[in-house]
């Protein structure tokens, strides 16, 4: 008889999921709404697994009663803020005599935290678990994993599917965990990337986010991959270093250009690259180095600018908190990046993580003053600052987030999507993009079962 496998994130203290623009915004008008609705890692083993069973942000009575069903083996997927909630989880499992806990995702970084659970697996880990339920997992085959842009009235702006055609990275910025969780970057197959991408296209869903750390790390995978969406008319956007991007963006602009005069369809005439998110970090060079960015500060809002010419999307990533700042600093270097203009802009506070090189020199330096992880989650000083203390920084936090979020930024975005949409196809293209709403509204984001590709 083979084993019973539940593997499941923490539980959920809400009950509306998390929401990323909304923990980067203090808008107190309307703003758009990016749910947390399923775990990318949990979707993945699942897929190449089919044996286990996934639990995705459950409340605490629904992962009381799913204990109730007996299993052998409980594996938690979690992040360092959700640690607590994590072992209270483990001593459920124990206390109803589920033999083996195993721990995954980048919570299980936490050294202190490890002897808690029985088996601990760092990076991605498919072809790590395929040999407990009698497999072997060659090539990595990518799930379905659609998500939706909402409005605080509950109507659906579009609906998209996430793409990884890397996982891992290997730059080594001191304040990022993803060399020690992944540092090699493994690349996943073209056969498995088209075919998720032609699941998208068969569920008329044309756009895709590419979810890598740092898509561009493998150049080769990623102008095969744009191949490929641009084979299936898609609109894209992706995650990558500026670096990357500088040298792309002219000629992805022109495959959109080139694609909008083509005869065909509508959605033919809006396909394209239509934005990217790029960690800026901080607009310092001596802060870049100092954290081993290995990019140009000029260079990186050369890079945003140039999107912006080209009418693209823009995420930013921002940190304060770098040891030379002070209250007055970060206040001139927000309305510097406020002036970008950008579509969302994710401000985090510098927290040291475990294994991280910034986690010994900071411990080793200042000190950390402030254990309780649910603190280590971008928004907190946990750390004694040389010159800002904690609620000094909550404070500063909250202004910044009013600052580059105001409430005109989500009508400037909403304006540039109509604008290009109608620059690109007139008015094919407007009825295209109007089209978004009905598919996003009409879909079941939440079947009784995870989609698989069979």
């Amino acid at each position: 008889m083979s084993s019973r496998v539940l593997f499941a994130t923490v539980y959920k203290n809400r009950d509306t999921p998390y929401d990323y623009i909304g923990a980067n915004s203090r808008s107190r008008w309307f703003r758009f709404y990016w749910p947390r609705i399923q775990s990318f890692g949990l979707r993945f083993l699942k897929q190449n697994i089919p044996e286990l069973e996934i639990l995705e942000f459950p409340t605490w009575e629904e992962y009381l009663r799913k204990l109730e069903e007996g299993w052998d083996v409980l594996g938690l997927s979690f992040y360092l803020s959700e640690t607590h909630e994590a072992l209270e989880m483990v001593e459920a499992a124990r206390a109803r005599g589920i033999p083996e806990i195993w721990a995954g995702n980048y919570g299980a970084l936490t050294p202190e935290i490890q002897g808690r659970f029985d088996r601990v697996f760092v990076g991605y880990s498919e072809q790590q678990l395929a040999p407990y339920f009698g497999r072997q997992v060659e090539k990595i085959v990518h799930p379905p994993l659609i998500e939706y842009l909402n409005t605080p009235f509950g109507i659906k702006l579009n609906i998209y599917g996430i793409l990884f055609t890397t996982r891992g990275c290997g730059v080594g910025c001191k304040f990022c965990q993803t060399p020690c969780f992944a540092p090699r970057p493994s690349t996943l197959p073209l056969e498995s990337i088209e075919r998720v991408v032609a699941y998208y296209k068969k569920n008329d869903i044309n756009v895709v986010l590419i979810e890598d750390e740092n898509f561009g790390a493998n150049r080769r995978q990623a102008e095969r991959v744009v191949e490929i969406l641009d084979d299936y008319d898609m609109v894209w956007g992706c995650m990558a270093r500026a670096d990357f991007l500088r040298d792309k963006i002219d000629e992805w602009a022109q495959m959109r250009r080139r694609v909008s005069r083509r005869d065909g369809s509508a959605r033919r005439m809006v396909s394209g690259f239509a934005g990217a998110a790029i960690g800026i970090e901080t607009l310092h060079q001596q802060t870049l180095d100092s954290i081993k960015k290995k990019e140009g500060a000029e260079e990186i809002v050369d890079t945003v600018k140039l999107l912006q010419r080209n009418g693209m999307g823009i995420v930013g990533y921002y940190m304060i908190g770098f040891e030379e700042d002070t209250v007055s600093s970060v206040k001139e270097d927000i309305k510097r990046l406020a002036d970008l203009k950008l579509d969302i802009t994710q401000i985090c506070v510098l927290t040291p993580l475990p294994q991280t090189p910034i986690w010994t020199e900071i411990k080793d330096r200042y000190g950390i003053f402030d254990h309780d992880y649910h603190h280590y989650d971008g928004k907190h000083l946990v750390w004694n600052h040389p010159h800002i203390q904690p609620q000094e920084m909550d404070d500063l936090l909250d202004w910044s987030l009013k600052t580059v979020y105001p409430w005109s930024a989500p009508l400037r975005t909403s304006y540039r999507v109509w604008h290009n949409a109608y620059r690109y196809a007139g008015m094919a293209g407007l009825r295209e993009v109007a089209s978004y709403i009905r598919r996003a509204n009409r879909f079941d984001f939440y079947p009784k079962e995870p989609r698989l590709l069979v």
